[in-house]
């Protein structure tokens, strides 16, 4: 363990070096055994241990809609080949976009642009969830736009509207809420403590702030329409539940389907049902909001996972979750033993 440690701290101790306030919390699965290591000054952790405080974890809030999603297909209340407009009464029937497609990014359906950002500009004020640049209003209209008229095969494009309409679906097929569903079928299944969207005032005490590239803090994300695209927050102990529930996924779990290639989005990665899936067999998503940022991910072959949070944003160009995911994993797959 003392070993094991060592390395951590080598991989990851300067990432919080100058971010004031900050707070990285490391979390692994290797060899059946579950590590948590943290890093920072952060004072949160005078009245919270490090492994129960709460990160805001964006876009890895997808793959948790997927598995939702591959959890109701498994009980009959979907199916992959559905079209949006069986659940979108405002949509046009027979509507090429299908529930896969969403949970791919290969609907067509917008990644953020630049020009979109140019044009909301001159737009009447509506109320826009963060990342999403259509409201909900907006997105049936575009939906209505010859560009659908038929099935197509579009390329990957990843889509935070797309993945939200995704959520916002499959909650619309059962009368519940997203949030109604997390706890469905993710919170209450795997006995999680610390997994929402609503902030209710019992957890605000475990909520850690988060800071922008500068070191500015920002509120907590807030988002109404496209929750299943990132409004989740979480703990790492948490997280390694979730993880562990999909590392030890069989043929028999509804999860497994979400793990399986569908689409090349690179010359070296592809696209499961939520999930990246690069050539090495690793699978994985990160995840960032206006003041966190994450990453999540695992091997089935070495059944080694990672889960990093932090409490600040990063610039392209710093050090990030990611950078640090993947050392630890490599360190732990190259040295099976430490312990």
């Amino acid at each position: 363990m003392m070993m094991l440690k060592q390395e951590v701290q080598r991989i990851a101790s300067s990432y919080t070096e100058k971010k004031k306030q900050a707070l990285l919390v490391i979390g692994l699965i290797h060899q059946g055994e579950r590590h948590v290591f943290h890093f920072g000054d952060h004072p949160i952790r005078q009245r919270v241990q490090p492994e129960e405080v709460i990160f805001e974890i964006g876009s890895i809030s997808k793959v948790f809609t997927t598995s939702i999603l591959a959890s109701m297909i498994q009980k009959g209340h979907l199916k992959l080949d559905d079209s949006i407009s069986l659940y979108c009464p405002e949509i046009r029937k027979n509507h090429p976009i299908q529930l896969e497609q969403l949970a791919t990014h290969t609907s067509g359906l917008p990644s953020h642009r630049f020009l979109r950002d140019l044009q909301l500009r001159f737009l009447p004020k509506v109320r826009r969830d963060m990342y999403c640049q259509y409201s909900l209003d907006e997105l049936m209209k575009l939906l209505h736009s010859k560009k659908w008229n038929e099935r197509k095969e579009y390329p990957s494009r990843y889509s935070n509207v797309g993945m939200g309409l995704l959520g916002l679906i499959m909650g619309w097929s059962l009368h519940k809420t997203y949030e109604e569903l997390l706890t469905e079928y993710i919170v209450d299944e795997l006995k999680l403590s610390n997994t929402f969207i609503t902030i209710k005032e019992d957890v605000k005490e475990k909520m850690i702030l988060g800071h922008q590239e500068n070191g500015k803090e920002v509120p907590p994300l807030q988002m109404h329409d496209y929750q299943g695209a990132g409004a989740i927050r979480s703990t790492v102990t948490d997280l390694l539940s979730f993880l562990s529930a999909h590392m030890s996924a069989d043929v028999a779990s509804p999860w497994k389907m979400t793990h399986e290639p569908k689409v090349k989005i690179g010359k070296n990665m592809s696209m499961g049902l939520g999930w990246v899936i690069d050539d090495t067999g690793l699978i994985c998503h990160n995840g960032a909001t206006s003041g966190f940022s994450s990453f999540m991910g695992f091997r089935p072959h070495s059944k080694t996972g990672v889960v990093v949070l932090s409490n600040y944003r990063n610039r392209i160009t710093q050090d990030s979750p990611d950078r640090i995911a993947y050392d630890v994993m490599n360190m732990l797959e190259q040295e099976p033993k430490a312990k």
